[in-house]
């Protein structure tokens, strides 16, 4: 299938899931890697990877709804900044939140700020029963691995926030 946005995506020459387009889309002044996964069930519709190119046009509102789900998971479960605040104690990064944090532990608000989106994956439908977008966020990928992954449908709403890496 020919796209507009994607260009050719073939999946019928897959054995298994597979990236089958990789880009860049712009947020802010940072560059984010994407990625349009596969498999050899996976038949791209039109409307779908239509879907997708405008995830990516509408990068910016999807970054603010995801940041939402990440402050209101981090709210609620402080343990991947209490995890990235003692590991990482020493860096530069976690020493500017304690510190802004003024004796107080560091808040979500702040850590979710502080967070960057290190990659998009977009899964064409059959791979699986997940969400098809995907957003991960790293707090320092020079420091850490560890990444809170935003998982959404292609309309956008927020399906979970999983701790992964």
């Amino acid at each position: 299938m020919e796209h507009a946005h994607f260009g050719r995506v073939e999946t019928s020459a897959l054995d298994d899931v597979d990236v089958v387009w990789e880009g860049a889309a712009r947020l802010g002044g940072d560059e984010v890697e994407v990625r349009l996964w596969a498999g050899p069930s996976s038949e791209p519709d039109a409307e779908e990877l239509d879907a997708f190119a405008g995830c990516l046009t509408g990068l910016p509102a999807l970054d603010a709804t995801a940041r939402t789900a990440l402050r209101a998971y981090l709210r609620e479960d402080r343990s991947f900044i209490d995890h990235h605040v003692e590991e990482l104690e020493d860096s530069e990064p976690v020493v500017h939140l304690v510190r802004d944090a003024a004796g107080e532990a560091v808040g979500a608000d702040s850590f979710a700020a502080a967070m960057r989106l290190s990659g998009v994956g977009l899964w064409l439908g059959g791979l699986s029963d997940g969400p098809p977008v995907i957003l991960d966020y790293v707090f320092d990928p020079d420091l850490s691995d560890q990444i809170l992954a935003v998982k959404l449908t292609r309309d956008g709403t927020v399906v979970s926030v999983d701790w992964e890496s």
